[in-house]
């Protein structure tokens, strides 16, 4: 087997074992569903959830620290690696940094890598925006048609 091989499946069992959406690991890892399937019931023991994916990171926004738990995986995923794009080691460094620094101070903002894995899709084509908020300075993503990433989530202002 090709070493590019078993790292698109090494990456692959990571992705699943963080319960990312087998599409999505598919489409990650340019490997088929079947083994993703049979992968998912070795890790998790169940079937991989299947339906309707959300179409944006805004699914996922229902509180104003949700969108600051977004905003802050984007800006961390731009620092880290200063690019928009999304691979399975980048997605995972990212996701995994921001759960080791945000995750140990408060459980609660531990981010499903799902979400994660829409903010940083939507901010990369263009569906979110990143802003610098004129009156604390800090970024965060943007949306006009949400209230709640239509101001800055951390002082309010527009």
């Amino acid at each position: 087997m090709q070493i590019a091989k078993l790292e698109q499946l090494q990456y692959a069992r990571e992705l699943i074992q963080a319960k990312l959406r087998l599409s999505i690991v598919a489409a990650l890892t340019n490997l088929t569903l079947e083994p993703l399937r049979k992968m998912w019931k070795e890790i998790h023991g169940e079937r991989s959830p299947n339906g309707k994916l959300p179409e944006s990171a805004l699914s996922y926004v229902k509180t104003v620290q949700m969108v600051r738990n977004l905003s802050a995986i984007v800006l961390l995923h731009q620092r880290l690696h200063n690019t928009k794009e999304i691979t399975p080691r980048n997605l995972l460094q990212t996701w995994r940094a921001y759960n080791d620094l945000l995750g140990q101070v408060d459980p609660s903002n531990r981010l499903d890598i799902n979400a994660a894995y829409y903010a940083l899709r939507d901010v990369r084509s263009n569906q979110l925006t990143v802003m610098k908020c004129n009156n604390c300075r800090i970024s965060y993503i943007y949306d006009r048609e949400l209230s709640l990433t239509s101001h800055c989530p951390y002082c309010k202002s527009e």
